[in-house]
């Protein structure tokens, strides 16, 4: 185990630093799962690398290194970018030292289900039973949306707006903390009000896809109905993999990188690029295509190959 890293700063240990750091991400609304990463994440470098302000980019890009695993080497560059730009507003570094080491989010093309997939699963939910019918629902609503598990479960009747076909996501709901308003199709819309028209007039409740007794559904709960139907169909569908999906398909169609970001919620337009960057040439193609910019000023005239 290294000695302690000594910082000439005022918060003087790399222990303080990173409780400081640990204050102001809470502060800043971080939940405990995401805090709980971060320390797994900065104390075994920290203690690994004592020499890491004297060696800043040589010691994070051998900790990075280490694991075989993708997963591990993304997570542990996405957590010290993050603490490296605290480091850097704080002065206990001149430069970031991650600046310019990129390292695409791995696997997500594999948690993307096939639609006709999808189109099994739901087809064969027991419509006689309110969590099937419930199901049914929150993955139609997450497949024309692409909302989180814990967005679909906070969602409230009056966040829904049938009119301008859209709903609101709360900022304390987000993973970002930003309310987003999210678009809806009118056919899902049909979906959820036959949906909560069938509460009992006792549960009097605001939600829209509640528990069996009226009250806020628990996403754990949530999740763990589509384990047990993915169980029993024999249909390995994830909820998060039609927010993959929505988003996969609304590239594919629009081509516009910006709007997805703003339908997912995303804090950055790079948390999107990077996590669909599976998207190949035809998709780019597809998307000039239905642009047209050149078409509407000569006008849509037929062209022979060239």
């Amino acid at each position: 185990m290294g000695a302690p890293l000594i910082l000439e700063t005022p918060l003087k240990s790399a222990s303080s630093a990173l409780e400081t750091f640990i204050s102001l991400r809470k502060a800043e609304g971080a939940s405990p799962a995401t805090i709980a990463n971060y320390r797994n994440v900065i104390l075994p470098f920290l203690r690994d690398y004592p020499e890491f302000l004297s060696h800043p980019r040589e010691s994070i890009l051998a900790f990075i290194s280490e694991p075989e695993n993708k997963w591990s080497r993304f997570t542990r560059l996405k957590v010290l970018k993050v603490f490296c730009e605290f480091l850097l507003d704080e002065k206990l570094l001149e430069r970031n030292p991650t600046k310019g080491i990129k390292m695409s989010m791995p696997g997500k093309p594999s948690n993307i289900p096939p639609l006709e997939e999808v189109k099994r699963f739901i087809n064969a939910l027991d419509m006689k039973s309110f969590t099937d019918r419930r199901l049914r629902v929150m993955l139609l609503l997450a497949l024309d949306t692409g909302l989180r598990r814990g967005e679909l479960c906070a969602l409230r009747q009056d966040d829904i707006d049938s009119e301008m076909l859209s709903l609101t996501v709360k900022a304390e709901t987000s993973k970002s903390k930003k309310a987003r308003l999210v678009p809806v199709s009118a056919q899902t819309l049909k979906e959820i009000k036959k949906f909560v028209a069938t509460f009992p007039e006792e549960w009097r409740t605001v939600w829209v896809f509640p528990a069996n007794d009226g009250k806020r559904l628990d996403p754990h709960n949530l999740d763990a109905q589509v384990r047990k139907t993915a169980n029993k169909i024999g249909i390995p569908l994830k909820l998060h993999g039609l927010r993959h999906l929505c988003a996969t398909e609304f590239l594919r169609k629009s081509g516009n990188i910006v709007l997805v970001s703003r339908l997912l919620g995303h804090s950055s337009i790079r948390v999107t690029a990077d996590t669909y960057e599976h998207l190949n040439f035809n998709d780019l193609q597809n998307a000039h295509s239905s642009a047209g910019v050149v078409s509407a000023v000569l006008g849509n005239k037929r062209i022979r190959k060239v």
